[in-house]
């Protein structure tokens, strides 16, 4: 058994739970509603992370002015909320990651911009019991890129920084994690649209599935 003198937190939207499909619902029930032509599966998934803004973005395009934004939001979140953990999953080999964080008795939690009551009910649907801690986009007067979630987290789970792991699938968590003093990990599994560079974001390591992660926390102790 490993010490248990690390801990791991992870980003939400693409990283550890695929919600991709039930935020493409609420974006193409928003663009039934003002009768534009729904969008598929390819295009909202490198963009699923990226908030209500980036999916109605990618829905209207250029006409997004022409709307009133916050009609959109609302009817987008309405919908949401009622659809919400529908068709969302654990990332393949999730199950398995938590399983051995449980088994080497690591603390691990979430952080995510995801407004705090959608994350709350993401995991009450998929029974994530074991998460020691949970913040929202709305927790703090903060959020990712800046550093401070991560620290709140890492204080809430008697951790330095400087013995967590941080998940990300995007440049904001990346940046977040590098400022926090964490060690950042690269979900290249994740919501990465073809214009992102990762290579760029200075990640410490990244995996191609979650289980992968086990390899270097075994490395780390």
């Amino acid at each position: 058994m490993l010490k248990p003198n690390q801990a791991v937190l992870f980003d939400l939207d693409g990283t550890l739970v695929d919600t991709a499909r039930d935020l493409g619902a609420a974006l193409n029930h928003v663009l039934q509603l003002h009768g534009k032509p729904v969008t598929h599966y390819e295009q909202y998934r490198p963009v699923a992370s990226h908030g209500v803004r980036g999916l109605l973005e990618l829905g209207f395009g250029q006409s997004l002015p022409d709307y009133p934004y916050d009609l959109l939001r609302q009817q987008f979140l309405d919908y949401y909320q009622e659809h919400n953990g529908d068709t969302s999953v654990l990332f393949p080999s999730g199950a398995e990651l938590l399983a051995f964080l449980r088994t080497e008795q690591i603390p691990w939690g979430i952080v995510t911009n995801k407004p705090y009551r959608f994350a709350a009910q993401i995991c009450r649907a998929l029974q994530l019991t074991d998460c020691r801690i949970l913040i929202g986009g709305d927790s703090l007067p903060v959020r990712k890129p800046d550093p401070i979630p991560l620290w709140v987290a890492a204080h809430q789970l008697g951790m330095a920084p400087a013995y967590c792991w941080y998940l990300g699938d995007a440049e904001r968590d990346i940046e977040a994690g590098r400022r926090a003093g964490m060690h950042t990990v690269l979900a290249g599994f994740g919501y990465l649209a073809e214009t992102d560079q990762p290579e760029l974001w200075q990640a410490d390591c990244q995996i191609d599935s979650l289980l992968q992660l086990t390899d270097f926390l075994h490395k780390t102790v």
